[in-house]
């Protein structure tokens, strides 16, 4: 597995001054006016259970993409019910998940939880190798992740070539397609999953309210599925496992999706900004659909990473394989440029001494 390395600290080891933080993937800000007036709202309930089954969150979430309320599945965080689902379809020491490598950090530690394999395809190109992960399907193959957009590089799948990989998935894989980032792929000619689970019955849709809705903090996420998979997860989570606070802000989050849209399109546009200021100076980035950019610098990421946290900017090391660049605040843009022109100068500098 490819690991992602942490926070980078000065040779002398005193504890960084962080300015900007760019390696969580997190909204910059809450985009939703007044949450916290809604959080004390739902705390004067705090005394009492959640709704053991989100059922009025479940119900929001089937009106807005016009599904029964039985094909969908809240819990604490699309992660958690990932983790459910894996525990389920590979329960075996044989049985296979595929997934792309590098990916999500999320995926080899759940598999390895049920105690099934993991099979890693190498990304071709920043991209899903789709005809290898084909090939890599085997009698024991239970499971195939695809994030798309995909973490870490942000690339998205056209829906052509997505639509035409899904129909070769034998019927006994499930297929998850973790779309925590779809809102970010505004305008890009990708996948929409919600719309095409119901006609390919081992898929299961993860959707997040931790990206596009800025509400990481809160662990809330649901997937879509036929009824009978959604009715096997819905009996493996534990019940109450969406807090009344966590559940009060998703419905809010809902109600107001237009305004959660506009603050996308502002990452979208800040994301557009940050990727030409990088490839004027010479870098190659990685087209993106998701609200991070993608540096691919093998051997040199580690070092590019330690050079942004000395200057208060934490960003995520994947590796020697590239760096993960979270969209921030404007301000946040214009320390990572200078940053990243100040590595470049100095780069040039050794490699010319």
């Amino acid at each position: 597995m490819t690991r992602v390395a942490g926070p980078a600290h000065p040779e002398d080891g005193h504890q960084l001054s962080l300015n900007h933080q760019l390696s969580l993937n997190e909204m910059p800000a809450v985009p939703l006016t007044g949450l916290e007036e809604i959080l004390r709202e739902s705390l004067h309930g705090a005394n009492r259970y959640p709704d053991p089954f989100s059922r009025r969150l479940t119900e929001a979430i089937a009106d807005l993409y016009s599904v029964p309320d039985h094909e969908v599945v809240v819990g604490p965080g699309s992660a958690a019910i990932l983790q459910h689902l894996i525990q389920w379809a590979a329960a075996q020491p044989c049985d296979e998940v595929i997934y792309a490598r590098p990916s999500f950090d999320a995926y080899r530690l759940v598999v390895n939880s049920a105690g099934a394999k993991p099979v890693e395809v190498p990304l071709k190109e920043h991209r899903h190798d789709l005809s290898r992960m084909l090939e890599s399907i085997t009698s024991h193959t239970r499971a195939l992740v695809l994030c798309n957009p995909h973490n870490p590089t942000g690339t998205a799948i056209d829906n052509v070539a997505m639509l035409a990989f899904l129909r070769e998935v034998p019927e006994h894989v499930v297929i998850v397609l973790d779309e925590a980032y779809h809102e970010f792929a505004s305008g890009q000619d990708t996948l929409n999953g919600p719309e095409a689970y119901h006609d390919l019955p081992n898929i299961v849709v993860l959707r997040s309210f931790s990206k596009a809705y800025g509400l990481a903090g809160l662990r809330v996420g649901y997937a879509l599925a036929s009824r009978d998979i959604a009715h096997t997860l819905r009996n493996r989570l534990l019940p109450f496992s969406v807090s009344t606070i966590a559940e009060a802000a998703a419905r809010a989050a809902l109600t107001r999706r237009p305004e959660i849209l506009r603050q996308v399109d502002r990452v979208i546009a800040e994301r557009g900004r940050l990727t030409e200021g990088l490839r004027r100076q010479g870098w190659d980035v990685a087209p993106s659909a998701a609200n991070f950019c993608w540096l691919p610098l093998g051997a040199r990421s580690p070092a590019f990473a330690a050079a942004a946290a000395r200057q208060g900017i934490l960003v995520r090391a994947v590796g020697e394989e590239g760096v993960r660049i979270t969209v921030g605040e404007p301000q946040a843009t214009d320390a990572l440029l200078r940053c990243a022109a100040q590595f470049a100068a100095e780069s040039a500098g050794l490699a010319s001494a």
